[in-house]
């Protein structure tokens, strides 16, 4: 005979496979929101402060960090940001997760707190190659994680039941031209950091890319 008490037994949960799946989906989705969280917080904690025996050397010193280590800084909290809305968004449209889903997902976070590391040495190595390579190598490979896990929902079957496999066309055009973007970055800036540094601007693109990738889709 059993030793454990029948209420025991009886209160003890009881998952099915589809039920368990998506228990622990909701555990990846807490789980990567409190890891962007702690990388945004990461990428203002290693800002520089001015520094100065006076207000002007202080505003001097504030406008000498402004185009690099403050600017860096935006841009790193805006991309981060936006992929944590593609995250947010793609999260929403799967129905549970599988292994090979929390793998690619435990990469892309990888990545994803590589860059205050990547933004860091893209703002001290300004006139060098290597702080701008790195920058743009990991928001490409981020980026190309991304579409990785969205190609497999697909492939697996693990879209929810009315979504349909076109409601992903938007995070793969984004996440494809922000990659390609900054993969284009990266041999420019082996010629010209600051040229390089520019060619980042294109991601502004992202959303007019994808609306009119969208556009020309219905048609």
């Amino acid at each position: 005979m059993s030793d454990q008490h029948p209420a025991a037994v009886q209160d003890s949960p009881h998952f099915t496979d589809e039920e368990d799946r998506t228990y622990v989906g909701e555990r990846l989705v807490f789980f990567s929101d409190a890891v962007i969280a702690i990388a945004m917080t990461l990428l203002a904690l290693e800002l520089p402060v001015p520094h100065g025996e006076d207000n002007a050397e202080v505003w001097h010193s504030f406008v000498e960090l402004l185009p690099n280590e403050y600017l860096n800084f935006v841009i790193s909290f805006a991309v981060i940001g936006v992929f944590w809305l593609a995250h947010h968004e793609f999260f929403r449209k799967i129905h549970a997760v599988d292994a090979p889903l929390r793998r690619l997902n435990l990469g892309w976070l990888f990545f994803i707190v590589l860059m205050p590391f990547a933004t860091r040495v893209n703002s001290d190595d300004d006139d060098f190659v290597l702080g701008p390579v790195l920058y743009a190598s990991v928001f490409t490979v981020t980026a190309l994680f991304m579409i990785l896990m969205g190609r497999h929902s697909i492939r697996a079957g693990l879209l929810r039941p009315t979504v349909p496999t076109t409601a992903l066309r938007p995070l793969f055009v984004g996440a494809g031209v922000a990659g390609v973007v900054f993969l284009v970055s990266i041999p420019v800036s082996v010629v010209s950091p600051t040229w390089g540094k520019l060619v980042w601007i294109l991601t502004i693109l992202t959303r007019p890319v994808s609306r009119w990738v969208d556009r020309r889709a219905d048609r």
